[in-house]
Parts: C-alpha cells; structure tokens; sequence
C-alpha cells in the first residue's frame, strides 16, 4: 500500500520538473515576445474598460414628424412649432429640448421665425436657432441674421453674425444693420451695443448704441452719432430721430453741417425733408458765401428754414432763463445787429431787428452805433432795388423823404457798383459816435460812400455844436467825419456860455470838418445869424443879429477866422447889457441837449441794458410834436 502511494508522488514531481524546465527554455530562447504579447493584451483590456465608462451620446432612435396641435396658435406668450423636416428628442440628455433640422418655422403671435437647425425648449418658450435665420411680421418686418437665441421668459431675441452677414433689421423703408441685435418682442424694441447703422429715403445714421422701434418708428442713438443727409450732416452724442417724419430731435451739442450752413445748437428739432428747424437753445448759425465771408446769427431760440433762407431769432422771454439778445453779425460787411427779434435772410442777404434793436458799424476806427425802433440792412444790387418794406414814421408819413430818395438815386448813376450793403433805422432812430451823435425818426447808411442821410426832424452834435434842420446828410472819411449837408432848411447853434449860443439858418447849409472840428460853413437862401464874436482878450461884450442871402464862416483852431455875408447884409450890433431876451434867440430856436445821446460807450451785448435801449420820455415828446411847434420851447 505504501509503495505505490510514493511511486505516484514522485511521477507528479517529475511532471512538475518538466514544466518548469519547458518554461525556462521558453523564457531564455522566446520570453521577450511573450512578455510583449502580454503587455498589449493588459493595454488593449485597460483601454476597452475606460472607453466603456465614457458615456457616449447614441444616435437617435427615430425621427419623430412634428405634429400642429390644435392648441389657439394666436398666444402672444407662447412659442409654437410649426414645422420642421426633421425632429429629434434624446431620451439619455433629456433636457427639455427638441432638435430640429430642414425648413423650420416658428410662430410667436403674429411673428415668424425661419431657420435651417434649431433647439427648442417647449417649457420655458425658448429657442436657439442657427442658420439663414428670419423673423417676419407681416409685410412689414423682417429681421435675418446667422444666430437667433430667444429667451421666452423675457421674450428676448438675441440676434448675432458669425462674420458671413451683417444682422438686419428691414421695416418697410427703413434698413437697420449691425453686427448683434437684441430684439425685444413684448416692447417691439430693437436695440444695438457693438455699433449699428439705420438708412432711410433721406437719411444714413451711424452710432455706437442705437435703438429702433418698428411700432412707433422712433430711433434713438448714442455715442459717435452721425446723421448724412445728400444736402448735409449732422453730427452729436446723442440723438432721437423719427423714420416716418424723418424729424430729428436735438437734445444734447450738436453740429449740422452743410455747403454754404453750419448750425450749432444743444437742442430743438431738425425736419431732414424741408431742412426746417426749431433750435430751443442758446444756438448760431454760421453762413458763408463763395468768398469765404461770413454771417453768424445767434439767439436763445432760432427757427430756421434752408429753402427760403430765413432764419429767425428770438431772445428768450422766460423770467426763469437767462436771456441774451438774438445777434446777427456780417464779417463782410462788418456789422453786427442785436436785438430781441431778429430775421436774416440768406438768399437776399437782408438782416431785420426789432425789440430795441442796436446795429454797431465798425469799419472804421470809430465805430458807430445805430439804435431804433427798427433796423434793416440789406445788399443792394445795382439795377435791382429790392423792394421797400410799407415803413412810416411816428405820425404815420412815408419814412424815407423824398430828398433822400433823390440822393440815393443821384449817386447811383454816378457810382455804379455792382452791390453795396444799406442798413436803416425807422422810428426814433439815434446813433452815437465818440465824435457825432445825432437822433432822426429815420436814419440811412450806406457804407458804399460812408453816407448817413437823416430824415425827419434831425438832429447833430458834436462837441458844443448843434445842427438841425429837415434833412441831414453826413460823409463819414476813414476816422471821422468829413461834411454834413442840410439840403432843405438848416439851423446850426453852438454853445458859448450860460444862455447865450451862436446861432445861423438858412435855406440849405453845408459844412466841412477837420480834426472833429468845423473847417468851413456855407449857408444859402435867407441866412439870419445870431453870434457873440469873441474879443482879442477871449471875452464876449457884444451880440451880433444879421440877415442876408449867402454866408461862408472858415475857422480855425476852433475859432472864427473869416465871415462872409453878401449880397446884402441887414441886421444890428447890441452891446451885451443892453440886449433884451427876446434878442438871444433865432425863431424856433431850441437847444436839445436832453435827448442827445451821451454815452461814452456801450455795445457789449452782455449788458443789453443801456442808455439808447429804452425810449426817454423828451426823446417820444420831440417825435411826437408836429412839425411847426417843434421849436417853440427852449430848453437847456
């Protein structure tokens, strides 16, 4: 029993050596590959298993067809499918989404969208659309774009390019373009932030930030905005502009710029169809002609209109506001008007002020400065009078004489230029100079030959000398004034002291100056003279009462040098005590002093405020007096 039991332990421990010994052969002469083998099979079944704990998304199972259900597809809030080739859902990512591919078509109300491939969410009412996509609301509204994300929560399109197309916005006429619109549909609002550009019939706007409203047509821009018109440009910071009026509504400084126009103002509206505009600021607009000169018109609030060429200014009549005259001022012709009314007209080059009007003349070293009720300037074309204005005087009479109407004439045939600028002061008119003041219901200038011509009741000063008469033309030279001609009836008075003046009348006068100072007088038909002549000792002790046909006066140093009387010479020498009062004065003799203009200077039209604005109540009693008693009271 024991004998075979051992014999079979050691034929299985023979067996053993066998093995091993095969196994150490195999390892020395062909291990490597083997253990090469082994390796790989480990990698392979290492890589099997990662690969099978990676969820990979299958395919889906089966196209679903959409189906229109009978659900009132009108709902303002709600997103409904209305087709689409292909639908898909996916039962492993079910995240409340559906796939859509081929022509697909969604209704939100009386909206459409298109597009080639969508998500959609039927719970939350949203979408994300890619490719040729489209929103269409009837025949009016079309928007394309590459991308379309909407959130119908906040019922929020988000529209944006992959660089192949610009998004667009199309409502009728009007194109809105840019690189990512958001739409939003509860407020039918489209708005841009990354730069955007809205065209129209008449005008291409460009801006940083916009928004459009295809409801109400309103626009509102911001930053970098640029309005271009075919005529001009607008451009301002911010700007709300109307595609249907095609009215542009100023509210923050803004530049409109065209040919021969520039306009600067801060708000108002602008028409871009009939360039007319209300301008509520404190605004100027800038006019230049060919030859580069220029008319600058300012007020608190301006109305313009660029076809007929008139623009008119106001000053500002709310006490809460601070109000500045309206200015219109002429580089060409150097002049500048104020007043609290004012119109330019560009085509005629015709300016107009009311309102205490004061027009300042400064093409000379002195400047002159005209007051009035009313005060026109115009450019006056040979051959081509513009037609007068119906104007009259304080008591209702044609303003302009017809002396002076004659001169004008006269000197036109003589002087045949092709234009020249004219500027008149009606009703009450006065002007100052630092050596000439003068007042008349009516005052002309005419800056082609430095003329002022005076009518009705006319007064001069200059320095203690007074002259008066019916008419009264001046010659200004280049620094003052040269001579001054009383064609129908004239009275000259000079102050000597206390109640005594020099006095001279005549049927026309005519006097030359020098230095400001009086060179020569000539007086013609029925001269009467009053006159103290001054003794070697500077005294006076005599008065002088004269009567004759001509008389010439030359003096010098401000000092009679030579006098002249002829043909016949009537009249007496009184000794000062003996002469009586009714011998001081000429008939009809009145020193005006009280309504001459006396102030040294004014014209900064910061201070609107001065002595020519208001009316003095001496000045409206000598316009309204008539005529033959304007001279029966004497006063100092």
């Amino acid at each position: 029993m024991k004998g075979p039991k051992k014999s079979n332990i050691s034929s299985i421990g023979k067996t053993r050596r066998i093995v091993l010994t095969m196994c150490a052969l195999m390892l020395l002469f062909g291990g490597g590959n083997l253990m090469q083998q082994v390796y790989a099979q480990k990698q392979v079944k290492k890589k099997k298993q990662k690969e099978e704990q990676t969820y990979t998304r299958p395919k889906p199972t089966r196209p679903i067809r959409p189906e229109i259900p009978t659900a009132n597809r009108n709902q303002q809030d709600k997103v409904f499918l209305e087709y689409a080739d292909e639908l898909y859902t996916d039962e492993y990512l079910n995240k409340g989404h559906q796939v859509l591919r081929g022509n697909v078509k969604f209704r939100k109300g009386g909206m459409f969208m298109y597009c080639d491939s969508a998500y959609f969410y039927p719970e939350t009412n949203s979408l994300d659309a890619f490719g040729n996509v489209k929103m269409e609301q009837g025949d009016t509204l079309f928007v394309y774009s590459d991308l379309l994300y909407y959130n119908g929560q906040r019922q929020l399109a988000r529209l944006r390019t992959n660089n192949r197309q610009k998004v667009r916005l199309i409502n009728r006429n009007v194109t809105l373009t840019t690189d990512s619109l958001n739409y939003d549909m509860m407020t039918e609002l489209g708005y841009f932030m990354e730069g955007g550009k809205i065209e129209d019939k008449q005008n291409t706007l460009t801006s940083d930030y916009g928004q459009y409203s295809p409801r109400t047509k309103d626009a509102e821009f911001n930053d970098n905005v640029l309005l271009v018109n075919e005529n001009y440009t607008m451009r301002t910071d911010h700007l709300l502009y109307n595609t249907d009026t095609h009215i542009a509504r100023i509210v923050s400084p803004t530049t409109i710029e065209s040919e021969n126009d520039t306009i600067l103002t801060r708000s108002g509206w602008y028409n871009t169809s009939t360039e007319e505009a209300q301008l509520n600021s404190r605004s100027t607009i800038i006019h230049a002609d060919s030859l580069n000169n220029v008319t600058t018109l300012e007020g608190d609030s301006i109305i313009y209109d660029k076809i007929s060429g008139i623009s008119r200014a106001y000053m500002f009549r709310d006490r809460s506001k601070t109000a500045m005259p309206m200015v219109i001022t002429d580089t060409a012709n150097k002049t500048i008007l104020i007043g609290g009314f004012g119109l330019y007209n560009d085509k005629t080059k015709e300016s107009f002020a009311t309102e205490y009007p004061l027009l300042m003349e400064h093409s000379r070293p002195d400047t002159i400065f005209l007051r009035a009720d009313t005060i026109r300037t115009y450019t006056y074309h040979y051959g081509k009078k513009p037609v007068e204005p119906v104007l009259v005087d304080s008591l209702g009479a044609p303003l302009d004489s017809l002396a002076t109407i004659k001169a004008l004439a006269e000197a036109d045939s003589i002087n045949k230029e092709t234009e020249y600028h004219i500027a008149k002061a009606y009703n009450r008119a006065r002007f100052y100079r630092n050596d000439l003041q003068g007042v008349a219901d009516s005052i002309t200038f005419v800056s082609r030959d430095s003329m002022m011509y005076l009518n009705r009741k006319p007064i001069l000063w200059s320095g203690q000398r007074q002259v008066s008469g019916n008419i009264i033309y001046v010659h200004f030279n280049d620094s003052t004034v040269d001579w001054a001609e009383l064609p129908d009836y004239g009275m000259m008075a000079e102050a000597v002291e206390e109640e005594f003046y020099n006095q001279m009348s005549g049927k026309k006068m005519k006097a030359y100056f020098h230095d400001q100072s009086l060179r020569h007088l000539f007086v013609d038909g029925n001269v009467q003279t009053i006159f103290l002549p001054m003794e070697n000792d500077s005294t006076y002790n005599k008065l002088v009462n004269a009567e004759s046909s001509y008389m010439t006066i030359d003096m010098h140093d401000k000092k009679m040098e030579k006098l002249k009387m002829w043909p016949e010479v009537t009249g007496s020498v009184t000794p000062l005590f003996l002469v009586k009062k009714s011998q001081y004065y000429l008939q009809n003799f009145q020193w005006y002093d009280i309504i001459r203009p006396k102030r040294e200077w004014y014209g900064d039209r910061l201070r609107w405020a001065d002595d020519l604005g208001d009316v003095p109540d001496e000045l409206e009693q000598y316009f309204s007096a008539p005529e033959n008693s304007a001279g029966r009271r004497r006063k100092k």
